[in-house]
């Protein structure tokens, strides 16, 4: 079997969790992001690379192919929920 450092093997798989927790500790968001939040892209986006058949269950969690997620991240124009609005006195 090729080593996966190598480039065959297995894609490197990760959870909502681990998700958030590495685009947190990267330079991929301007603010932080919780696993909701990246799971709410995953579910909303049309562009979201991997489609929900291939998410793997595991226990009580979904993973992913870590590889095309963070290329999704690297090349996302930021979004989010835009300026905060003042009120009218």
């Amino acid at each position: 079997m090729p080593d996966a450092g190598e480039g065959g093997g297995f894609p490197e798989m990760v959870t909502f969790t681990e998700i958030a927790k590495r685009l947190n500790a990267g330079d991929y968001m301007p603010r932080p992001i919780t696993r909701q939040g990246v799971r709410h892209i995953a579910e909303t986006d049309p562009a979201w690379p991997v489609p929900r058949d291939r998410w793997m269950r595991i226990g009580n969690a979904w993973a992913l192919p870590w590889k095309p997620v963070e290329e999704f991240f690297k090349a996302r124009t930021t979004r989010g929920r835009g300026p905060t609005k003042q009120t009218e006195a």
